[in-house]
C-alpha cells in the first residue's frame, strides 16, 4: 500500500513561498497535505499581514493546505477556525500541541498543553461542543508525547480518544528532547495499539532507509509527515510515493536541477516580499542549513554562501555551488550545524 505524505510546518521555512515552489518542482500532486507554520490568535481577532499572505488562497492554488493554530483558549481556536473557513475557505484546522519552544511552553501552549491532561480535555471538549466546529471544521492535532517524560502519554491518549479527530499526528518525543535524542518508538507503538483516531507518524524520516525502517516497524501506519527530510532532500518524495521504495532508482542529476529551480522560485518570491538584502538572505540561508547535508565536495562553496551579505554575492555563490557540488543520496543524516 502506497503511503500518504504530508509536509510538516516549519516556521521560517515552509511558508507559501516554499510550499508552492516545492509543489511546482517536486510535489506534482503527490504531497497529500501541506501544513502551514502556526497562526497564534491575538486579542484583536485579526490575522497578521504575514499570516494573511501565507493562507491567502491565491498563494495556495493547486495544493491541499491545512492551517495550524497554536492556542490554549477554546474561544480563540473557534474564532480563528470560523474566520479561516468563512473568509479563506479552509475546512481542516490543525492544533499545535507539540512546539517545544520555551516561550511557547511557558504559556502552556504547544507541547505545554500536555502538562495537564484534564485541561487539554476541557479545551477539546469546548472546541468539539461548538456548533460551528461540528458543522464545518475537521480538527486534527499534532502532538508530542509529554513534557519531561512519556509516563503520562496513556492519559494524553485517553483524552484524544474521547474526540473525533480528523487525524492525530504524533511526534514521538517529549518537549525536553526538542529535536534531539532518539524517538520514543515504544510510545508510538502504544498510540498505534490504542488510538481510536487515524494516526500519522512524524519525526526523523530524512532518508530512504529511515522511511523503510518505519514502514517495517509500523506496517499499520500509512501516513507520514516530513519536514527537515523534504527540505534537505526534496527529491526524496519520489522514493516515498513509489510502489517499491526499496528498489526505486533516483535520477540525482535531474534532482539537482530541480533543487536549483526550487531554490530560485523561493528566492524570487522571498525577495519580492522582504525589503533589503539582510532579511531575504537570512531566510534563504535557513534552507541551506538542511540542503548542504545531501551534497558531496561542497564545503568551500557552502562557506561562500554562508559568508555572503549582499544579494549579488549570494546569487554568485549559489550558482557556483550548483555548478560544482554533487548531489548524493544518504543512508543517514544527522542534522547539527547552524549558521
Amino acid at each position: 500500500m502506497k503511503s500518504r505524505i504530508y509536509m510538516a510546518p516549519m516556521e521560517g521555512l515552509t511558508d507559501y513561498t516554499f510550499r508552492r515552489a516545492y509543489e511546482a518542482t517536486f510535489g506534482k500532486g503527490r504531497v497529500d497535505k501541506y501544513f502551514t507554520p502556526f497562526i497564534s490568535p491575538n486579542q484583536s481577532e485579526n490575522f497578521l499581514a504575514r499570516e494573511i499572505r501565507d493562507i491567502d488562497s491565491e498563494h495556495n492554488k493547486g495544493t491541499n493546505v491545512v492551517v495550524q493554530v497554536m492556542t490554549n483558549e477554546p474561544k480563540d481556536f473557534i474564532w480563528t477556525a470560523k474566520m479561516l473557513h468563512e473568509k479563506y475557505g479552509y475546512s481542516e484546522i490543525n492544533l499545535n500541541a507539540g512546539c517545544p519552544s520555551g516561550t511557547v511552553v511557558s504559556k502552556d501552549k504547544g507541547s505545554g498543553m500536555l502538562r495537564d491532561a484534564e485541561k487539554l480535555d476541557r479545551f477539546l471538549d469546548a472546541v468539539f461542543e461548538d456548533t460551528f466546529i461540528q458543522n464545518n471544521i475537521k480538527v486534527s492535532v499534532k502532538t508530542r508525547i509529554g513534557v519531561e517524560n512519556d509516563e503520562n502519554f496513556p492519559d494524553i491518549m485517553d483524552v484524544y480518544n474521547r474526540y473525533p479527530l480528523e487525524e492525530l499526528i504524533v511526534h514521538p518525543r517529549v518537549r525536553t528532547d526538542y529535536y534531539r535524542n532518539d524517538l520514543h518508538l515504544d510510545a508510538f507503538r502504544y498510540a498505534v495499539e490504542n488510538s481510536t483516531n487515524p494516526l500519522v507518524l512524524n519525526g526523523d524520516i530524512f532518508t530512504r532507509k529511515n522511511y523503510i525502517e518505519m514502514r517495517h516497524k509500523f506496517p499499520e501506519v500509512h501516513t507520514f509527515m516530513l519536514g527537515r527530510g523534504l527540505i534537505a532532500d526534496p527529491g526524496l518524495i519520489d522514493v516515498l510515493v513509489s510502489e517499491e521504495p526499496e528498489s526505486f532508482v533516483r535520477d540525482l542529476d535531474s534532482d539537482k536541477k530541480r533543487m536549483k529551480e526550487l531554490h530560485n522560485l523561493v528566492y524570487a518570491d522571498r525577495v519580492s516580499i522582504m525589503p533589503g538584502d539582510t532579511h531575504a538572505i537570512h531566510r534563504m540561508k535557513e534552507m541551506w542549513c538542511y540542503m548542504e547535508y545531501v551534497f558531496d565536495d561542497c564545503k568551500k562553496e557552502i562557506k561562500a554562501i554562508k559568508k555572503s551579505q549582499r544579494m549579488e554575492d549570494y546569487k554568485a555563490a549559489v550558482d557556483v555551488f550548483f555548478n560544482r557540488a554533487k548531489l548524493a543520496e544518504r543512508e543517514n543524516i544527522i542534522f547539527s550545524k547552524k549558521f
